[in-house]
Order: structure tokens, then C-alpha cells, then sequence
């Protein structure tokens, strides 16, 4: 029992000693200095030393020999503030009843100017009453209410602060320049000019689109509109129009029944009427219904597996391409680019992938192509070669190509069976072969921008998108004409009615099509939109370019009719062989798009 005890003495003696280790105990030591915080600064700066043993009768600490003012103490940590000293570094000394400690440093650095409110911009820079103003600067007060701005003398509603931003709302001014004056914490500073501009009043600066047909809808831009729609009275050749929507700035309405022809909008809110640009009534083409009828949105974690079925379940990777099969087969065949595979889907009711040819031994990013006799051809971008692929034997197979540069992007035959290759990058051009076994290919044509997509008319004109938001049509000799379209000049504009040339297109025109009269479709994948090239009485002269369908600058799958619908990434369009049918191809979005033309 003796032994037992005496074990268990040394074993506790042994527990306190490793609890002590470390720690401060109640023995007298020496301080410890470990660190400051900060480890530089100023005269007047607050400082933190860490570290043991600083708890005593007499606590001080010196700066490079100068005492510091010592705020509080702890066992571990002092707080002062620094004294006056040069710029430089210096130890820093603790005594703590005597006994002291140094070995860490403090550096003086440049005192940092005073910060003193002030204001640096103004977002608008211009304006009107009742506009809402950011003013941008620092030291503002974080509460609005202790904020107080002036314009001309007069008082701003504030509506928002923050210590960098006032958002006010300007009171009546007239036309002139006048500095703000924010007053903040008690603190005031007098900013630049602001421009008032002069009062605004009813005012229609725009007609989207400017041409149509009855029952389309149409948005005026302006000033001053009512903000109701019962405010608002519109009328177009004295017939008036339903308003749908309305804001100070825009109004929604539905064009009404007028003859062909073209009529300024009028608008009257109040006892004030304004005339406006004109809408031209042209004849009804059709009502473009948009609907999904293949694969679904989004990208799933099997995305690059080719699973067949209906709208419930076929799946693509960035389907591209889109050919039709002739009479009396009439499928319709999907280049899906992601998965090197072509993919065969019926047009009854329901739409369903049927049958998928994988040609990854062929096919690399599968663009565009055509059908040729019992052939499908397509454009494989990615590995610079055309397949085919003949659709009754189930044969594959690398056309022989010789082409110069990069990227082949689509392949097409005219009339007489002769083969084109149109190729985007390096030479920008379009190569043509004599026949159809394409063992001798010559430059046709070439570009100042990369051509995208090609269709030949009716008439046997080739008619070719490009990169430098353009289209172009090229006659069998090679001369090159534009059809529609400003060069680089990238904007969703349709231009003038009648004059084609002063439509603006987007970059990425990648698909492009043809009505059996030759007006051109275009799948504008830089605005979201489908354009409508409809000829003239002089052909594609006097032709008018109209969006027929998409929400310009909305990326999403939404089915409706016309511009009331959305799309994310038209890649293709295609009319089928009825005509009375439209098909794009969401490459991104990995769905297939249907547009009923009623």
C-alpha cells in the first residue's frame, strides 16, 4: 500500500509540472514579448503587444527609449499608444516591476493624410427633374438621413447612401450647370457642374419594328408617356391602337387594321399630341409559332451519351447541322457535334429520334451539310475533312478533298450537281468541284470576312452569311453582291423598309435558309433572333429585313409566337421541304427548336 501511494505522489508531481509548462504560474518571472499588432504606424497609433507574465504593481513600455502611454494590461497583452517619435524602426521594451523584455520592433512610417468628404462623379452627368442622380465620392454617411444634398439652391430627395454612393433624386431646375452640395456628418464639400438639360417633354423617338402587319406589336421609345395604359391614346392613320403596356419612356402596343402603306404614330396623353416615326402595313406573311420538339434543356451529367426518344427523353451535345431526307423517307437529319454523330428524327406528331449513327472514326464537330442524291454530306470542322454517309446502304466514307486553310463549315451542290465547300478561316473561301467526287476543287469565290453558311436560290444564286454581319449573294460566274447588312457594323437593326443595305446584323449568322421564292431566313446568334430577308418587287434590291422571331438580346428556351418567344443559341435554321416549316437548332441548349409559319 506504501508503494502504491508513494507512485501516485510522483505521477501527480509529474501532471502539475507538465499543466505549468508553458503556463504562467505564481512565481515571479520575467515578461515575454511576442509580437505587436499593428507592427507599423504613426504618433497616436493604438497598439497590441502579446505575450506572459505582464501582470504586476508597475506596468510600462518604451518605444526606442520614449514611454508609450499604456491604455490597459493583461497577463498577456498591453495596449498603448505610440509616442512622438522620427520615422524609422525601434525596439520595444516592457518592464513589468522591474524586470523587462525586448526584442520586437515598431516602424514609424509617414503619418497618412486626413480623409475629407468629397465628391468625384456624377452618373448621369446630364438631366432633368425628377431623375434619379448617383453621386460618387467618399466620407458620405452609410445613413441617408445624414446626408444632406442641394442643387441650385434647392434640396434633393436622397434615396439611397452609402460612404461612396448617394443616389438623389433632382428637384426643378432650369436648363443650365450647377454643382451639388452634399452636407454629411457636418462636414460639406461643393462637387462640379451638373448639365440640366431642358424640360422634357412629349416626345416619340422610335417605332419598333417599323414594319409589320396588323395585330403585331409594336414598342414606341419617347418622353413623357403616361405611365397607364388608359393614359395613353395611340392611333395610326386615325385608327386607334390597344395599349398594352406603359411607362414614361415606353409603350407596347398591338398595330390596327389599316390598308398597305405607310402612317405616322400619334400619340396624345393629356391635352398634348406628338407625331411620330411611321409603321409600314404590309402584307401579312405569316404568324411564326415557336415550339420545342426535341431534347432537352441543359446540360445533363450523361450529355455525351446519344440516347434516342421523344421530347421526354432524346438527348443531344450541341446539335448543329439540320438536313432534310427526300420524299418519300421526308426525316429529318440532326448533326449532333458534340457526340460526332448524325441523329435521323420523324416530323409526326410526336417529333422522335428514331435512329443514330455514331461516326466518331469520321466526324469531328459536325457543322453544316447538305443531301445529294442518296448521300448525306457533311461539313466535320473539327478534323478539316467532308463525310458522307449514303443513307440507304448505311456506307460511310471521307470525301477526297484538296481544299486550302481550315474549318470547313458547310458543303452544298447546285443545280447542275456540282459540289462547294465553304471554308471560314485562312482562306475565307468557297471552293467548288466539278461534279460530285470532289478529287479537283478550284476557289469560287473569297471573302473579306469568313463566310459562315451558304444556300443557293432559287434563281442560282448562292447565297452566303458571314462574320462581317453580313449576307451576300454570289452569281454562278463568282460576282459577289451584298444582300443585306452593314460591314462590321454589328447591332440588331432592321433598317430601313425597302433598303436592305441599311439593316445591321450580328457576327454569328452561323445558319441561314431559303423559302421556296428565295427570301432568306437567318439565325442571328448574336442578338437571339430570326431575321426575314423578304424580297422586294426588284428581288433582294428593294428587299426588307424583319425579325420574325425571338426576343432581341433575351438568351432562353421560350416557346410562343414571334418576337413574344426566345431563344438561347440558334446555330441552324432550315425550312423543311413543305415550306410551311422552320427548324433551328440550339447547339448550347441542346434542344430543337420547330417554327410554324400560319
Amino acid at each position: 500500500m506504501k508503494k502504491t501511494l508513494q507512485i501516485l505522489a510522483v505521477l501527480a508531481l509529474a501532471a502539475l509540472s507538465a499543466c505549468r509548462e508553458g503556463k504562467p504560474d505564481d512565481l515571479p518571472h520575467d515578461p515575454k514579448v511576442l509580437s505587436i499588432i499593428p507592427k507599423a504606424g504613426y504618433p497616436g497609433t493604438e497598439a497590441i503587444i502579446s505575450g506572459w507574465w505582464f501582470e504586476g504593481k508597475a506596468v510600462s513600455v518604451d518605444i526606442g527609449g520614449t514611454p508609450a502611454n499604456v491604455v490597459s494590461s493583461t497577463m498577456d497583452r498591453i495596449t498603448v499608444v505610440m509616442p512622438e517619435k522620427e520615422l524609422g524602426s525601434y525596439e520595444v521594451t516592457v518592464t513589468v516591476d522591474g524586470r523587462s523584455h525586448g526584442g520586437i520592433t515598431f516602424r514609424y512610417a509617414e503619418h497618412p493624410e486626413e480623409e475629407t468628404i468629397e465628391i468625384y462623379s456624377y452618373t448621369p452627368d446630364h438631366g432633368y427633374v425628377g431623375e434619379e442622380i448617383t453621386i460618387g465620392g467618399r466620407k458620405f454617411s452609410a445613413r441617408k438621413d445624414h446626408n444632406s444634398v442641394t442643387i441650385g439652391g434647392l434640396a434633393c430627395e436622397v434615396l439611397s447612401a452609402t460612404t461612396t454612393r448617394l443616389v438623389v433624386r433632382i428637384p426643378d431646375l432650369d436648363p443650365g450647370q450647377y454643382p451639388f452640395v452634399v452636407t454629411s456628418e457636418g462636414e460639406t464639400v461643393t462637387g462640379p457642374d451638373f448639365t440640366y438639360d431642358p424640360r422634357p417633354t412629349l416626345t416619340v423617338t422610335s417605332v419598333t419594328p417599323n414594319v409589320g402587319s396588323v395585330g403585331d406589336v409594336l414598342t414606341l421609345t419617347g418622353l413623357c408617356f403616361g405611365e397607364t395604359p388608359e393614359e395613353n391614346t395611340v392611333t395610326i392613320n386615325n385608327v386607334q391602337a390597344t395599349v398594352l403596356e406603359a411607362s414614361s419612356r415606353t409603350l407596347r402596343i398591338v398595330a390596327p387594321e389599316n390598308p398597305n402603306g405607310s402612317y405616322p404614330v400619334v400619340v396624345t396623353v393629356g391635352d398634348k399630341t406628338v407625331e411620330g416615326p411611321e409603321f409600314l402595313y404590309i402584307e401579312k406573311q405569316f404568324t411564326y409559332r415557336v415550339r420545342t420538339v426535341s431534347g432537352l434543356v441543359g446540360r445533363a451529367a450523361d450529355v455525351n451519351t446519344v440516347i434516342d426518344g421523344d421530347i421526354s427523353s432524346a438527348k443531344y451535345w450541341q446539335p448543329r447541322g439540320i438536313v432534310f431526307l427526300p420524299a418519300p423517307d421526308g426525316r429529318m437529319v440532326i448533326f449532333d457535334n458534340g457526340n460526332n454523330a448524325f441523329r435521323f428524327m420523324t416530323l409526326d406528331s410526336p417529333y422522335s429520334v428514331t435512329h443514330s449513327v455514331s461516326a466518331k472514326g469520321y466526324l469531328n464537330a459536325a457543322w453544316r451539310g447538305c443531301v445529294h442524291g442518296d448521300w448525306i454530306y457533311m461539313a466535320s470542322k473539327g478534323n478539316n475533312r467532308i463525310v458522307r454517309y449514303n443513307y440507304k446502304t448505311d456506307e460511310s466514307g471521307i470525301v477526297p478533298t484538296n481544299f486550302a486553310g481550315t474549318s470547313p463549315m458547310d458543303v452544298c451542290f447546285d443545280a447542275s450537281g456540282n459540289g462547294y465547300v465553304l471554308v471560314r478561316d485562312g482562306s475565307k473561301a468557297i471552293f467548288k468541284a466539278t461534279g460530285d467526287d470532289f478529287t479537283t476543287l478550284e476557289s469560287f469565290v473569297t471573302f473579306d470576312d469568313g463566310p459562315l453558311a451558304m444556300e443557293f436560290a432559287p434563281d442560282g444564286t448562292l447565297v452566303v452569311t458571314t462574320n462581317g454581319c453580313q449576307v451576300i449573294g454570289v452569281a454562278p460566274n463568282g460576282a459577289k453582291t451584298v444582300i443585306a447588312g452593314i460591314r462590321a457594323a454589328k447591332a440588331d437593326d432592321n433598317g430601313e423598309p425597302g433598303q436592305p443595305l441599311t439593316a445591321k446584323f450580328g457576327a454569328n449568322l452561323f445558319g441561314m435558309t431559303l423559302d421556296a421564292s428565295g427570301n432568306v431566313y437567318v439565325a442571328d446568334d448574336s442578338f437571339k433572333v430570326i431575321k426575314f430577308i423578304r424580297k422586294g418587287d426588284n428581288g433582294y434590291t428593294d428587299a426588307t429585313v424583319l425579325t420574325v422571331a425571338g426576343t432581341s438580346g433575351t438568351s432562353a428556351v421560350i416557346d410562343g409566337d414571334g418576337i413574344s418567344a426566345a431563344f438561347g443559341t440558334p446555330g441552324e435554321i432550315r425550312m423543311a421541304p413543305d415550306g410551311k416549316h422552320l427548324y433551328v437548332s440550339e447547339y448550347s441548349n441542346f434542344v430543337i427548336r420547330e417554327i410554324e409559319l400560319i
